[in-house]
């Protein structure tokens, strides 16, 4: 590793110089994608703030409710995640067990986070393990299906969307059980001295626009394929009403090996046990030991340390193969305070259903944070959208207290109901052609982004009149979709955050309109200095933002020593700085680069060409899939038993797990992707199969009644279904806490369940 201090190259005073720092090598690499960082700040304890539920009143409370049904499919998670600087290797077991008489096919459609590198994957049933392999999708499909039908065990692993995955495991033996292993590499996110570490636990219900298409549907979930997205039926896995629970049981266990003083740990959605065994080193798990799948697991914590560095990685195995290199650029946390150039700052506001209850309100003091911290000489719109799209201004209006003021206003009186129509929203905020010599464009999206249509906007993003506009997605609630977010955080030169139902929402809006109100340096290029490197990523450098580490990856054939340099502009003025870097003939170090850099090449193809995608990009996703056994868009990994280790008995039953509604959505805004009751299963022979039961041997439920102004469902008259919900603000129950909805809405709520809690549905 190579680290510098790169200020005597520096041509302008203006640029602070960067000090160089002892790094772990593996903190750099891991942070591969923090261009367009999904950053959560200021999480607080789920302890804080909220209402207690005594242990004797929980315990009484959860002897009535029944214990979770014992014939669900999916028994448990179990998650192991290891953490080394700022690697997260995660090992996820998912338990799936055959209450039938008949052999059992089970489906499951599940979330990973969008950036991981999935590179590991087997099932085991009693002491044999099959080992998968990553094959070509259609390959993979038939060879699951030739299997399945020949009745040999076998498990298939398929990406639907970047955070999206469906698994498949057929030919279970009656009354038994198969545990599926995936293993993946997960970069943490940073921001300052903040190190933040999310599992997704559910597939949020989507929004689902566009004409039912005439063909069979190619999935099983509730939505029909339509012209605008065409495989909705395998990203809508059919959801229980809120409050109701399947029967996994989801465990989690972090353990952290920092190499730097962790100086706090911070439990932003769920109660934790934190034992810290040495000033570097800590051991997490959940204080409840199990919890269910309604809302994302996040943890933050944060490090002692405050230097910049402009470091080197290289990797290759010999000179018969290509080479890898990684730059790592760390700014400074704090700049000097200059004069601020004039912004047209552009709220988009989310006011669909699924964002009815804590997201929405969490939306309003993020949307006030900002209108009160422009600057004098902003202008700025406000643009709310559900079915419809309404702004608060025709056009872009000064940022004067009288027009502040009355913008709040119209947000406070923002109601969520609807879908998320989000296209036409992007078309009205940034639509017309872009005047070179107007201020610079700062779009601040504020969404669950639960939409099946990803691809469309995320295409719509790339068109050449958009690509002066920085894009800056703030996501909001228990489960977002954080590859829309993300990616269009990518695309738009931006970054992104997240506000969970629990988290302190002005401190995160106070660290954005940090960041936002001054960029560390723009318009940032890579001059090679002549060194052959090819397939930068990302090819297109984004802003550097104080405290938001920026990395560069690429590949090499032809070993090479020359200077780099980094160029850029700081408060208008030009500035650059330069390294010395040499491309070894040979590296046997730091072989992780190779993985790394091609899933990120992966990324870049796929953001190049996303909702036009090209057989030249299909053929070199897949290649590189393939060579570094990855999963991808057109590669899958397939493990199947070669030989029958037992004959087949009795016919096949299908059966598809239901996902839980995210924490804080009703039945009534989610719709029609809410199932009264556990889906039949889809077989041959007649099964009976018992309801799904209320969330009990996990921590219960508790849903906010719907107030009387609640908005109904999107009407089928908008051109799209929907499956997303918002509303209740619930949360589960703890043995020490309850998670409820904000402000004084939520105990008067107790307050009324407290005295009707001998009522049979007082937990739904």
């Amino acid at each position: 590793m190579n680290a510098q201090s790169p200020g005597h190259r520096m041509q302008s005073t203006r640029l602070p110089l960067i000090a160089p720092v002892v790094v772990l090598a593996s903190a750099f690499l891991w942070s591969a994608v923090a261009q367009a960082g999904y950053t959560v700040l200021g999480g607080v304890p789920v302890t804080q703030g909220q209402m207690r539920v005594g242990e004797n009143d929980f315990e009484q409370l959860k002897a009535k409710l029944p214990a979770p049904n014992p014939s669900f499919t999916l028994k448990e998670t179990r998650v192991e995640t290891e953490i080394s600087g700022v690697l997260a290797r995660v090992r996820v077991s998912q338990v799936f067990q055959n209450p039938h008489p008949e052999r059992l096919e089970a489906l499951y459609v599940f979330p990973l986070p969008e950036n991981c590198a999935v590179d590991a994957y087997s099932f085991q049933i009693g002491e044999r393990v099959i080992v998968g392999e990553v094959k070509r999708k259609e390959e993979a499909r038939q060879e699951y299906e030739q299997a399945r039908d020949e009745g040999r065990k076998a498990a298939l692993l398929e990406q639907e969307r970047a955070n999206v995955f469906s698994q498949s495991v057929a030919n279970i033996p009656a009354n038994s059980e198969v545990t599926v292993h995936i293993e993946y590499v997960h970069p943490l996110e940073i921001d300052e001295d903040r190190y933040v570490f999310r599992f997704p636990m559910v597939v949020g219900p989507r929004y689902i626009p566009g004409t039912p298409v005439t063909r069979p549907n190619v999935g099983r979930g509730w939505a029909a394929d339509t012209d605008q997205v065409p495989d909705a039926s395998r990203i809508t896995p059919d959801a229980l009403p809120e409050g109701m629970r399947n029967g996994n049981d989801v465990f989690v266990s972090v353990k952290i090996d920092a190499a730097m003083p962790i100086q706090q740990i911070v439990p932003v959605t769920h109660e934790l046990d934190i034992q810290q065994t040495s000033d570097t080193h800590a051991a997490i798990t959940l204080k409840n030991q199990s919890t269910v799948a309604d809302k994302d697991f996040i943890i933050e914590y944060r490090l002692a340390g405050d230097d910049s560095t402009l470091a080197s990685l290289t990797h290759r195995e010999s000179d018969a193969e290509d080479g890898y290199v990684m730059l790592a650029l760390q700014p400074k946390w704090s700049i000097e305070p200059t004069e601020i150039t004039p912004r047209e700052v552009i709220l988009v506001l989310d006011t669909s259903g699924s964002m009815n209850g804590p997201a929405i309100s969490q939306l309003r003091l993020f949307a006030d944070h900002v209108l009160d911290h422009l600057n004098p000489n902003d202008e700025f719109r406000v643009i709310a959208f559900s079915n419809r799209t309404t702004a608060f201004q025709p056009n872009a209006v000064s940022a004067t207290d009288a027009n502040i003021q009355s913008a709040k206003q119209f947000v406070r009186g923002l109601r969520a109901s609807g879908g998320t129509n989000l296209l036409p929203a992007l078309k009205l905020a940034l639509g017309g052609e872009a005047d070179e010599s107007a201020r610079p464009r700062y779009m601040i999206l504020m969404t669950d982004a639960l939409v099946g249509n990803d691809h469309s906007i995320l295409r719509y993003l790339r068109q050449p009149e958009f690509q002066d506009a920085r894009v800056f997605p703030i996501a909001f609630g228990a489960a977002p979709n954080d590859y829309l977010i993300s990616r269009a955080a990518e695309m738009g030169r931006g970054f992104s955050m997240q506000v969970t139902n629990q988290d302190n929402t002005p401190e995160i809006a106070r660290r954005f309109h940090e960041l936002t109100s001054q960029p560390y340096m723009t318009d940032l290029q890579i001059d090679w200095g002549g060194l052959g490197v090819k397939d930068q990523v990302p090819s297109r450098l984004p802003d550097l933002y104080a405290g938001k580490p920026l990395i560069v990856l690429g590949r090499y054939d032809t070993p090479a020593t020359g200077t780099i340099t980094l160029k850029g502009n700081v408060s208008g003025q030009p500035v650059q700085m330069g390294m010395e870097l040499e491309l070894p003939e040979q590296e046997a170090e730091h072989d992780s680069i190779g993985p790394v850099w091609a899933r990120q090449r992966i990324r870049q193809i796929w953001n190049r060409d996303v909702g036009a995608e090209t057989p030249a990009g299909r053929a070199e996703i897949t290649e590189l899939g393939l060579k570094h056994q990855l999963m991808t868009q057109y590669t899958s990994f397939i493990a199947v038993e070669k030989e029958l280790s037992e004959p087949p008995q009795g016919q096949l039953v299908t059966e598809a797990v239901p996902v839980m509604t995210p924490e804080g959505m009703t039945q009534k805004s989610a719709g029609r992707s809410v199932a009264a009751a556990k889906p039949a299963p889809r077989h041959q022979a007649s099964t009976n199969s018992p309801p799904a039961v209320p969330a009990a041997s996990a921590p219960a439920t508790v849903s906010t009644p719907t107030p009387a102004s609640a908005p109904s469902p999107a009407p089928r008259s908008s051109g799209g279904n929907y499956g997303g919900g918002g509303g209740g603000g619930g949360g589960p129950i703890g043995p020490i806490t309850g998670i409820v909805s904000l402000g004084g809405a939520a105990a008067a709520m107790m307050r009324r369940r407290k005295s009707r809690s001998n009522h049979q549905d007082v937990v739904r």
